[in-house]
């Protein structure tokens, strides 16, 4: 019982915090594009960090003392380009949203 309680608070924690940016948001935080936003930039991190051979897991930079692999680190580039297709999906559909919804005009907001 005593681990319980620190992980629902922490569950608690997040689900607030969440709460928050949504009602914050309007509502936007759930949107394609807030997640293509998102994801563009997980993949480009990703993607030129395999290719520059800087490894992003924290245990490898600890195991080796320092961050640079010294070579090209090609699962790092996969979860770049996988991520980049999601993206591509969210702008997709984030851009036939705001197609699809009325013009509005910034006295009627």
């Amino acid at each position: 019982m005593d681990r319980v309680i620190p992980i629902l608070l922490v569950a608690a924690f997040v689900v607030a915090w969440n709460v928050f940016f949504y009602t914050q948001s309007g509502g936007r935080t759930w949107s394609w594009l807030w997640a293509a936003f998102g994801t563009t930039a997980g993949s480009v991190l990703y993607f030129v960090a395999g290719t520059i051979g800087y490894t992003l897991d924290r245990h490898d930079r600890f195991v080796a003392h320092t961050g640079w692999a010294g070579h090209v680190i090609w699962s790092q580039i996969g979860i770049g380009l996988a991520m980049a297709l999601f993206a591509a999906y969210c702008w997709r559909k984030g851009l036939q949203r705001i197609r699809q919804e009325p013009a509005r005009s910034p006295r009627h907001a």
